[in-house]
């Protein structure tokens, strides 16, 4: 692979520096990448297309062994790998087999399906009595599949204030449940 990368550099001093990062970072990397994909061939794209990106930007980078140099380079990883969950998110896998079942159970038990509808709901509804952050940071966190940093800088609060609303939230709601039996 790393013949591929050099074939795409012109001069030879970033030829030797790019050489210097791969055989220095790579691994990093791909260990940077796996802790949040949980994939290795995930993470081994996600390396790939950080290099990529890294060929662009070689002129920022003056000494390949330093850990400010280590750092870039696994911020870059981690933020590809961070938009590889994101897409993952917003457009999940489903194999031909799983939509058949799935249509199969809709068609099989109209009685479920209507009471799992009155259910979600009813959530919603006890969600949207909750104060209003609360409600707010519950819908971004599950209706919507937002992560908590994401929130926080979307509202323009600290992370440890979303994971408290949540939390707070959660608690409400539980008690609610409680009360009402359920």
């Amino acid at each position: 692979m790393l013949a591929f990368y050099l074939a795409l550099i012109d001069d030879e001093p970033s030829c030797v520096l790019f050489e210097e990062l791969y055989l220095a970072h790579r691994n990093t990397m791909i260990y940077a990448a796996n802790r949040i994909l949980h994939d290795q061939m995930l993470a081994e794209d996600a390396t790939h297309d950080a290099f990529m990106r890294i060929l662009n930007h070689l002129e920022k980078i003056s000494d390949p062994r330093c850990n400010k140099t280590r750092n870039f380079l696994v911020l870059i990883v981690k933020n590809i790998a961070i938009d590889y969950i994101r897409r993952m998110k917003r457009k999940p896998e489903t194999s031909y087999d799983a939509e058949e079942y799935a249509y199969s159970d809709q068609q099989n038990n109209p009685e479920e399906e209507y009471l799992e509808k009155e259910t979600l709901e009813i959530i919603e509804q006890d969600i949207a009595n909750l104060h209003p952050n609360y409600a707010l940071v519950l819908s971004m966190k599950y209706s919507l599949g937002y992560e908590d940093k994401e929130i926080a800088e979307f509202l323009h609060i600290s992370h440890d204030k979303v994971r408290l609303q949540l939390h707070r939230a959660r608690k409400q709601l539980k008690k609610r449940y409680r009360q009402e039996g359920v």
